[in-house]
């Protein structure tokens, strides 16, 4: 192998170690390593992160193991530049391209290659978008067109956000993140909408419930009855309002899951520590917490500890994961 190609792998090592937290990487079959090239900068704008990035062909990875080792509740977004890119989702294949907006929800499983590339990224908090819980259900893998209105209104925002950031006043950020959030919610709600989807009214009493949900996610007692008693919902009206999205209970399982995922990776656990963050969720015991989220994550929560602790994710306080993990 020559100089080029050993500069190449020992490039693709970095890579790969600084997008660990994201995805899983590998190259594309082929002469990759007579010039692999990656490129990754972003910017903190109080929960959001913005940056570019330009890669040589990959496949892209995550994973149910990573998502429960990294977890993050956000979105993230690109804007492609340059190069085209097939999302996997679930056997349904997904393509963008130059100009299209793509939307990843990091909480959800997904497996995708790409020719070399580059993108504008935005990293969001589900919590900031204005959707509803079904469209946010929804959301993963959605790709606004470059030659429509809404997917040039949407990719020109997130480049003027990336100019923008490196001068912007820290004070600003935070409103910032949240007014990008509208304005992509506002980009998104169409493309998310289906002819069989509730009304209005209902899609924004689900919204409403489901924010009294993640302030109650702790108390034990949260569940259908409790909710019924809140609303003045009989229990039949809530199963209804909750059927697109898989249930109510199943809705407050997986709100409590991802909760506890983050918590167990920005903690510093001692003796006791997952029992103690089981019942901070509302699990009635460290076994059912840890039946939950292995089933979930295909991880034991005694197993994040060590991923969350490994060289390949955490090269240092400037790494992504450490970016991530203050976002969480």
């Amino acid at each position: 192998m020559g100089r080029d190609g050993d500069q190449a792998r020992q490039l693709f090592g970095s890579w790969r170690e600084t997008i660990a937290p994201i995805f899983d990487v590998r190259p594309l079959a082929g002469d990759w390593d007579a010039g692999f090239h990656a490129e990754l900068d972003r910017h903190h704008l109080s929960t959001a992160l913005v940056g570019r990035v330009a890669t040589s062909a990959q496949h892209y990875e995550r994973s149910e193991s990573l998502i429960g080792a990294v977890g993050v509740d956000h979105l993230l977004i690109q804007r492609y530049e340059a190069g085209y890119t097939t999302l996997d989702l679930d056997g349904e294949e997904v393509h963008a391209g130059p100009g299209d907006v793509l939307v990843f929800d990091l909480s959800r499983p997904v497996r995708s290659h790409a020719t070399d590339m580059r993108a504008v990224n935005l990293v969001l908090p589900r919590s900031l978008l204005a959707l509803d819980a079904g469209s946010l259900d929804r959301v993963h893998g959605t790709v606004l067109s470059g030659a429509s209105p809404l997917g040039s209104l949407a990719g020109d925002h997130l480049r003027s956000l990336l100019k923008a950031a490196p001068t912007l006043e820290p004070a600003a950020a935070p409103d910032i993140a949240k007014a990008s959030a509208q304005l992509l919610s506002a980009c998104l709600s169409p493309a998310l909408m289906r002819e069989s989807e509730a009304p209005a009214t209902l899609t924004a009493s689900v919204a409403i419930i489901c924010r009294f949900i993640d302030r109650r996610i702790g108390d034990p007692a949260l569940d259908a009855r409790m909710l019924c008693s809140a609303f003045g919902l009989s229990r039949s009206a809530l199963y209804r309002l909750f059927a697109p999205i898989g249930g109510v209970s199943d809705y407050i399982r997986q709100r409590r899951l991802a909760r506890a995922r983050l918590a167990l990776n920005t903690s510093t656990r001692g003796r006791g520590g997952i029992g103690k963050i089981a019942r901070q969720f509302g699990f009635s015991s460290d076994d059912a917490f840890s039946r939950a989220f292995k089933a979930q994550f295909g991880i034991a929560p005694r197993d994040v500890a060590h991923l969350r602790l490994s060289p390949s994710l955490e090269a240092g306080d400037g790494s992504l994961a450490n970016w991530l993990r203050h976002l969480a």
